[in-house]
C-alpha cells in the first residue's frame, strides 16, 4: 500500500473508532439516590450539552424529541430526570424532603459526573423555566466549568414577575370585560398562599397568550396533585431574585426569551440582561412562543443553539 493510501485508510480508520455514537440510559448516585441520566450523540468527540427541565417536576424527555435529533451530530445532548420526576421518581422518591440547596447540589453532581465521565473540563448548560433556576445558580457558583449558559424563559426574579404578569392580565380583564376572569383573578395575592392562587394565575395567563382554556385543556386537578409535591418547593425557589443574587456571571451567557411570556415574564429578564455583567451575552427573542421555546419553536431553538461558538467552531 502506498504511503499516502495507507495515511489515508489509517486516518479512516481512527476517526471510526475515536468518534463514536452513543445511547444511553442510565441510573447515577446522585445525591443519595438513583437518577436517571438519558445520553444521545452520534459523535462522543463533540461538546457535551446538559438540559436542566422545567416544572419543577417536568421530564424533557417528552418535548425534546425533536430537537434531540437535530443536535446530536454537534453535541452529546445529556437529559436528567431530577429528583420527584419520571424514572427517578418510578426508581426511588426522595428520602429527605425538598428544597432548592437540594437541586443544586444534584446539579453540581450531575455535572461532575458528566465532566468525568467524558473527561472533558466544560459543557453547556441549558436552563429552561424552573431549570433556568438551577442553571443561573450554578453559572453564579461554577462558572470555570461551563463554555456558557444558555437560559431559556427560566426563573430570574419569580415573585416580580408574578406581579408584572397578574396586572397585566387582570388589566386586560378589565379591558375585555370579563366577568370570570375579572372574579378569579381579583383574589390572587403575591407571593401565592396557595395552590389555587397559580392555578387562576396560569390559567388566565394561558388564556390571554393566546391558549384555548376549558376544563378539559386546563384541568384544576393537575394544579392539586402537583400541589402536594412541589408547591412549597417552588415558593422557596421564588423568593430568590437574581436581579440582586447574581449581578455578574463569570461565563458566556446567552437569553433564549418568548416575546409573549407571561410566566417567566420577558420584561423581566430584560431588566436582567440589561444590567448583567458578562465576559460574553446575548439576548434571542423568540417571537412565536408564549413559554415553551423548545417545544412551540423547535428549529429556532435548535438553530440559535448551533450558533453558540463551541470548541472546534471557527468563533470560538
Amino acid at each position: 500500500m502506498k504511503p499516502a493510501a495507507f495515511l489515508s485508510f489509517f486516518l479512516l480508520c481512527f476517526t471510526s473508532f475515536a468518534q463514536q455514537a452513543i445511547h444511553t440510559k442510565d441510573g447515577m448516585e446522585i445525591g443519595g439516590i438513583q437518577q436517571y441520566i438519558e445520553v444521545d450523540t452520534k459523535d462522543d468527540s463533540k461538546p457535551i450539552l446538559l438540559f436542566l427541565h422545567g416544572g419543577p417536576g417536568f421530564s424533557s424527555r417528552p418535548y425534546l424529541e425533536k430537537v434531540k435529533k437535530s443536535l446530536q451530530e454537534d453535541f452529546i445532548i445529556v437529559q436528567w430526570d431530577q429528583r420527584e420526576t419520571g424514572n427517578t421518581l418510578a426508581w426511588n422518591p426522595s428520602p429527605v424532603p425538598l428544597a432548592p440547596t437540594l437541586f443544586h447540589h444534584d446539579t453540581e453532581q450531575v455535572v461532575d459526573y458528566l465532566l468525568e465521565r467524558f473527561g472533558r473540563k466544560k459543557l453547556l448548560l441549558v436552563g429552561f423555566s424552573w431549570g433556568g433556576f438551577l442553571g443561573l445558580e450554578y453559572a453564579k457558583n461554577h462558572p470555570e466549568k461551563l463554555l456558557a449558559y444558555v437560559h431559556v424563559s427560566g426563573m430570574v426574579a419569580a415573585e416580580l414577575s408574578e406581579k408584572l404578569t397578574l396586572d397585566e392580565i387582570r388589566e386586560r380583564a378589565e379591558e375585555e370585560n370579563n366577568a370570570l376572569a375579572i372574579q378569579e383573578l381579583a383574589d390572587i395575592q403575591i407571593p401565592f398562599r396557595n395552590w389555587k392562587d397559580l392555578y387562576f394565575q396560569r390559567k388566565w395567563t394561558a388564556y390571554f397568550s393566546g391558549v384555548k382554556v376549558t376544563p378539559k385543556t386546563y384541568p384544576m386537578h393537575i394544579f392539586e396533585n402537583w400541589n402536594k409535591t412541589w408547591f412549597q418547593l417552588f415558593l422557596e425557589a421564588s423568593k430568590v431574585d437574581y436581579l440582586k443574587h447574581a449581578p455578574q456571571l463569570d461565563c458566556p451567557v446567552y437569553f433564549f426569551v418568548a416575546r409573549k411570556d407571561l410566566v417567566s415574564n420577558a420584561k423581566v429578564t430584560g431588566i436582567y440582561y440589561e444590567q448583567l455583567k458578562a465576559p460574553t451575552k446575548e439576548l434571542v427573542w423568540f417571537d412565536k412562543s408564549t413559554h415553551e421555546i423548545p417545544s412551540q419553536e423547535p428549529k429556532e431553538f435548535t438553530f440559535q443553539l448551533l450558533k453558540i461558538p463551541m470548541p472546534g467552531s471557527p468563533n470560538f
